[in-house]
């Protein structure tokens, strides 16, 4: 009988556990560790963590820096190798592609932003429904700042 129940515990563990997995926050990501990505990026904005976007979305947002969500983003070539390096070292297809980041990203999907991942849209989906994002506080989905004090650190797990 004892048996018994320690199996189905374990299972039930292993349901929940995978159901976390797949669809369980991302408390941190590493912050960005290369200094001109860093100062470059957080200039205008948070340098978003390389893992929350695949490497092909990565190289449509370089390539078109000087039309940059509305603003020219232009960075000197030097620069632009040192991003482009760190950017293709950490996304989040750079070392593993079936990564829980990347699951439900079709091969042929190259989002723009972070904000249309479906790991993002399925842990921040109340508040999309609650039109959270429209508060004066936050003002925009991509003000991740505006409710993870630690996001500029690389930390998203300490919701205000």
């Amino acid at each position: 009988m004892m048996p018994r129940i320690f199996a189905a515990l374990g299972m039930i563990a292993c349901v929940f556990g995978m159901g976390f997995l797949i669809m369980g926050p991302v408390a941190s990501a590493n912050p960005a560790p290369d200094p001109v990505y860093a100062k470059e990026c957080s200039a205008c904005h948070i340098a978003y963590p390389a893992q929350f976007l695949p490497k092909r979305s990565w190289d449509r947002i370089i390539g078109s820096l000087d039309k940059h969500f509305g603003e020219n983003a232009t960075l000197p070539p030097k620069s632009l190798v040192s991003i482009k390096t760190y950017l293709d070292g950490h996304a989040a297809d750079a070392s593993d592609p079936n990564s829980r980041i990347m699951r439900e990203v079709a091969a042929s999907q190259t989002p723009a932003r972070i904000t249309e991942m479906p790991f993002w849209t399925h842990i921040h989906g109340r508040l999309l429904a609650r039109h959270a994002f429209d508060a004066p506080k936050v003002k925009s989905a991509s003000n991740c700042s505006a409710c993870h004090r630690g996001a500029a650190t690389g930390h998203f797990g300490d919701d205000d």
